[in-house]
């Protein structure tokens, strides 16, 4: 990516930001941790408090490292936070594998919705774990709307939703991807949901047998899924996408 088209893919993204990043009640009824002043922005979704506590903003995932996108998508996160007096809200786990403090983040003075924003912006995708998913459902309609109009990472190809038929044995990572579930069966304990005839060579889908009643719960019906359009989110591996949560399951119409 060029210097320029970054520059061009930040001013957009971070307009879009300041213009729709109220959290319009998805922190609402969530926890409240405490309030600090944002020292450090070390990742495009990461930042440091006070100095001393490392919190990765729940519930989203922005580029690393050298990836497509990272350094814009830092920038944008440092325009909206730092030295900015922020509120930590908790949907689930409060702490990672890491030891970092995983949170929802609100502008203490503007009520800003951090995530939101940075998802209005296209600077990062939902990425929710079976301890991190709430919330998801205004996460995901910030995301389809950023992508629908072509914000921030969603211009960059290796980003886009994939197809299961471009995908292979050899691809990985966290992935995005949109097919039709044409098998769903009954294995070795766990659900498969297959998206081509060919289930030996190509993607499907392992929701665990202990995930169902989590599931059933959310009144997704995995059995259901056979024949539907279906957006699904998570690490790809071996041709293999584990689901282990309902929010990493979107039900298209069509």
């Amino acid at each position: 990516m060029t210097v320029a088209f970054a520059k061009t893919c930040l001013g957009l993204g971070l307009v879009a930001a300041m213009l729709a990043g109220c959290s319009s009640g998805a922190l609402d009824g969530l926890p409240q941790g405490r309030e600090g002043l944002v020292t450090a922005v070390l990742s495009g979704d990461t930042i440091a408090l006070d100095g001393s506590e490392t919190v990765k903003l729940a519930g989203i995932a922005a580029p690393m490292g050298d990836a497509p996108y990272a350094d814009a998508a830092r920038d944008v996160l440092d325009r909206l936070v730092r030295g900015r007096r922020v509120v930590l809200f908790f949907g689930g786990a409060r702490k990672d594998a890491l030891g970092r403090t995983v949170a929802q983040v609100q502008d203490a003075e503007t009520r800003r919705w951090i995530e939101g924003a940075l998802l209005d912006a296209g600077a990062a995708r939902v990425r929710t774990s079976v301890d991190d998913r709430t919330p998801a459902a205004p996460m995901l309609a910030r995301e389809a709307a950023a992508r629908g109009a072509r914000r921030g990472l969603w211009t960059i190809p290796m980003y886009e939703v994939r197809l299961p038929a471009e995908l292979g044995y050899d691809d990985g990572g966290f992935t995005v991807l949109e097919g039709r579930a044409v098998r769903v069966g009954e294995g070795r304990g766990a659900v498969y949901v297959d998206f081509s005839e060919d289930w030996r060579s190509a993607v499907s889908l392992s929701i665990p047998a202990a995930a169902l009643r989590d599931f059933r719960t959310a009144g997704l019906d995995v059995f259901g899924l056979q024949g539907r359009l279906i957006r699904v989110r998570g690490v790809l591996r071996n041709n293999r996408l584990t689901v282990d949560h309902p929010e990493q399951i979107e039900a298209l119409p069509g």
